[in-house]
């Protein structure tokens, strides 16, 4: 039987898809805090919502690790390339349905999101044996490096699409 997502990582999931969704709220609830500005969107841009995917899963790996101590080199290596994967579905998602329709939609815009979370999750899922001699520092250096550049880019956001709010509503 053909087996997507671990079962041990459906609670994963769920509370990425949780914490995800409230961290879109924190950058106002926490009165415009630089320090929230950091992990949470602080404009509608995509670039900015991709942080609603990155933390969480961050965050919920470290829980994860230390609850099950799992393999680290294959926990945090998978759960980076899925990660990785789910920004990149989100972004072709949003810009595919918003080039097709002309614009952009709330709900469809919440579903990318949720499958986000689910395509990070399964990526990772099904790479986990690939990543148990990976080198660590690689795997450091690479969650390091998408969190400096969330932090940069937030403070400096390039003028580039990506970093532009949507014309006509959410992202």
């Amino acid at each position: 039987m053909l087996q997507i997502c671990r079962r041990r990582d459906f609670l994963y999931m769920l509370s990425a898809a949780l914490l995800g969704s409230a961290f879109h709220f924190l950058y106002d609830f926490s009165g415009k805090n630089p320090f929230a500005a950091l992990i949470s969107p602080v404009n509608e841009s995509v670039w900015e919502h991709l942080k609603l995917l990155f933390f969480p899963i961050l965050f919920l790996t470290a829980v994860e690790y230390f609850i099950r101590r799992p393999n680290p080199r294959a926990l945090f290596g998978a759960r980076l390339a899925g990660v990785t994967a789910g920004m990149a579905i989100i972004v072709v998602l949003y810009y595919l349905y918003t080039f097709i329709l002309g614009r952009d939609f709330f709900v469809a815009d919440i579903l990318i999101f949720l499958i986000g979370v689910c395509f990070s999750y399964v990526i990772s899922g099904h790479l986990l044996r690939s990543f148990r001699q990976a080198d660590p520092m690689l795997i450091f250096l690479g969650w390091l490096l998408i969190a400096l550049l969330f932090f940069s880019f937030t403070c400096f956001p390039p003028d580039l699409f990506l970093f532009y709010p949507p014309q006509s509503g959410s992202a």
